[in-house]
């Protein structure tokens, strides 16, 4: 299939008057905070809403020296600058998406703004739907979002998570809703409530749930049996990988560890490889009263709260992000900045530092959840077919080498099957599209899948894995369907393939009379046994000696021999000579169909004598070749 190419990083309508047009490699003079490393990988860096706030809101959060951001006016003419209207917060939105798109953002993650629309909201004016065009403007794909877990929502807050095309649904809490981390048995009530959620996501066409921490989720320790352990150890351990994942905020974690060499950030993601799938990429100062220094307390905090960690621009601060950068390779999917307080003036270095440069700058594979029409078991695939867009956002060319589902039991590998899954339930049509050659960054490919089911009233659930010289936390595209209570079925049988051509006894002329003109005729019988959806009768003389024509030894008649062939459907038919041509067949019979059991054909051979004829004592003979072929076994 065409590779259909997508938008250049520019939206001019709505970005900055002085976007960064970042790049992904920096040119000699520029520089970059060493303790931001490479950056992040291209094509997974996205931004917390929550970092400007204040400006969805009110036009606040301006700082001193702003991007300047063009907004559109509200319908009656009037300014959005600081309105507070839902038409002018999303003006205000819609400004921002575009310096986002401009500046090498390809993901948002979502929170409660101002003007966010309710759950339930899904068709009315500024809901969900309209909040889905808004992000397809400018090429945006919400790659997480902070809310809720309250069990009684949950259907809802996924039904609208389905229609912005959402991967990861989760909060901005370390625990479900309801329950809190000081106290061992809630904690473990929360890990409960969170399988169950996540079952839930991910079954009707979300990925899974996750949870963001804070510095709460480590200083909170429990016994866990016999060992002592931080409160989110417990819960990871305690939830299934296939329902809940993490996003590690590094700056608390880093504060929580009091650590700013990132050390210890990144052993926690290195611990549970498979469980951190989301990252807040926030820096700061304060990571611990003992730092002191400008803008930090000159007192040690009163206990229990003993953070004191103040959040920058990415870049400006002191965490080490190059070993936390390190541990995300191959296990986080999407880092996003976050700056408590942020003002846009925050908002050039914070994405300057963020974009990935030198060997960060990579291919990336997007390819959102895709939920199959409900069918029948037994429903073929090719009859249930839907195309997965998979697209290259990151900076350099994408070679996908494989597209498979999860299939395989091999411990640690890419296409390892978990338990529960129904990858049998799907199948690969055509990925030819995707494999066939580099995709460009910001174009896209399509792979056509088909859904399935075997079993009646089954909600099935598959991962379908892209190969590819990207991050491999990219690669996994979550599929899933609902059987109907219906099945397809019924009872068949198989035809085996079948030309049968059986020929009866050999046929004479008779006695050749000599100096006398004369035609004699003689015929043979033969059956013909056809399956095929079309078939042909013919007979070929494959002698060079006298091609067409009786021979006696030396001697030759000199007329060709004659041949038809007849049967119920055909009862008359013309003679017709044997080519002269050694091995060209000459076609006597055609079948447009099987045949209805056994046909009878009666072959005819007719033979002309001249009356100055040259015979020679003898029998005048000719080997020939019957043969039934066919073009639609």
């Amino acid at each position: 299939m065409k590779r259909i190419s997508r938008r250049t990083r520019t939206c001019a309508a709505l970005a900055a008057a002085g976007a960064l047009a970042l790049t992904g490699t920096a040119s000699a003079q520029d520089t970059f905070p060493e303790k931001t490393g490479n950056g992040v990988p291209t094509g997974q860096s996205s931004i917390q809403l929550f970092t400007h706030s204040g400006y969805i809101s009110n036009g606040g959060g301006l700082g001193t020296a702003p991007p300047a951001l063009t907004v559109a006016n509200a319908a009656d003419g009037s300014s959005c600058a600081t309105a507070t209207s839902t038409e002018c917060r999303w003006n205000r939105l819609d400004a921002l998406f575009g310096y986002f798109a401009a500046n090498g953002l390809d993901s948002v993650e979502l929170f409660g703004h101002a003007g966010l629309p309710t759950n339930e909201n899904i068709d009315g004016p500024y809901g969900w739907k309209q909040y889905r065009q808004l992000l397809d403007k400018h090429s945006l794909h919400a790659a997480g979002w902070h809310g809720s877990l309250n069990e009684a929502q949950w259907p809802a807050r996924v039904a609208a998570a389905k229609v912005i095309g959402l991967d990861y649904i989760g909060t901005g809490n370390g625990q479900a809703d309801g329950y809190n981390l000081n106290n061992y048995d809630q904690i473990l009530r929360s890990a409960e409530t969170l399988n169950r959620l996540g079952k839930y996501s991910v079954e009707n066409g979300v990925g899974p749930v996750y949870l963001h921490n804070h510095t709460n989720e480590f200083d909170q320790k429990h016994v866990d049996n016999g060992v002592l352990k931080t409160a989110w150890d417990i819960q990871v351990e305690r939830t299934d990988p296939r329902y809940v994942a993490y996003q590690v905020d590094a700056f608390w974690a880093t504060d929580a560890f009091d650590d700013t060499s990132g050390t210890a950030t990144a052993a926690f993601i290195n611990k549970y490889p498979t469980r951190i799938k989301l990252m807040h990429v926030k820096d700061g100062v304060c990571i611990n009263w003992t730092q002191g220094g400008p803008g930090c307390s000159a007192t040690a905090p009163t206990p229990p709260n003993t953070r004191t960690g103040s959040p920058r621009a990415f870049g400006t601060g002191d965490v080490d992000y190059r070993p936390i950068l390190a541990a995300g390779l191959g296990k986080v999917q999407y880092y996003s900045q976050e700056q408590d307080g942020a003002t846009l003036t925050d908002l050039p270095i914070s994405l300057r530092n963020l974009k990935g440069r030198g060997p960060a700058v990579v291919p990336s594979v997007l390819a959102l959840p895709t939920t199959f029409p409900s069918v029948a078991a037994g429903t073929a695939a090719a009859a249930n077919v839907l195309p997965i867009t998979i697209k290259n956002t990151g900076d350099a060319p994408l070679t996908i080498t494989s597209i498979a589902l999860a299939t395989n039991n091999t411990a640690g590998s890419q296409l390892q099957v978990r338990e529960g899954e129904r990858p049998a339930d799907f199948q690969v049509l055509d990925a030819a599209g995707c494999t066939a050659g580099a995709i460009a960054p910001n174009a896209t490919c399509f792979v056509n899948v088909g859904f399935k089911p075997t079993s009646t009233s089954t909600k099935s659930v598959a991962r379908l894995i892209v190969v590819s010289n990207a991050d491999n936390a990219t690669e996994s595209i979550l599929l899933n369907g609902q059987s109907t209570a219906d099945a397809t079925g019924g009872v068949a049988g198989t035809v085996p393939t079948t030309l049968s051509l059986t020929l009866g006894t050999p046929s004479s002329f008779g006695s050749f009379v000599p100096a006398t003109a004369r035609t004699y005729d003689a015929a043979a019988a033969a059956t013909v046994i056809s399956t095929a959806g079309n078939a042909t009768l013919s007979v070929t003389d494959s002698s060079a000696a006298a091609t067409g024509r009786l021979v006696n030894g030396t001697f030759s008649l000199s007329q060709p021999l004659q041949v038809n062939a007849t049967n119920a459907a055909n009862t008359t038919s013309a003679f017709a000579p044997l080519s002269s041509t050694a091995g060209t067949p000459t076609n006597l019979l055609t079948y447009n169909g099987p045949t209805a059991g056994a046909d009878n054909v009666t072959i005819g051979f007719r033979q002309a004598i001249v009356a100055n004829e040259v015979l020679r004592s003898g029998s005048y003979t000719k080997s020939l070749t019957f043969t039934l072929s066919t073009t639609q076994p």
